[in-house]
């Protein structure tokens, strides 16, 4: 796990778990207060390419 952001509680990270060595890391959600997470994209790319602007909506 690389953390991207965080705030000591939940952060955004990579999740280099499954992607084996040659692999993209995932990018998840983790949550420390109640050990959750969750999946935000397959890999970095995809988690840039969905990010948008609060101007769009």
């Amino acid at each position: 796990m690389v953390v991207i952001s965080g705030d000591g509680h939940c952060w955004i990270g990579l999740d280099y778990r499954t992607c084996g060595r040659q692999g993209q890391p995932s990018v998840a959600w983790f949550d420390a207060d109640d050990e959750s997470e969750l999946a935000l994209a397959p890999d970095f790319g995809s988690f840039l390419r969905g990010l948008t602007s609060t101007a769009e909506f």
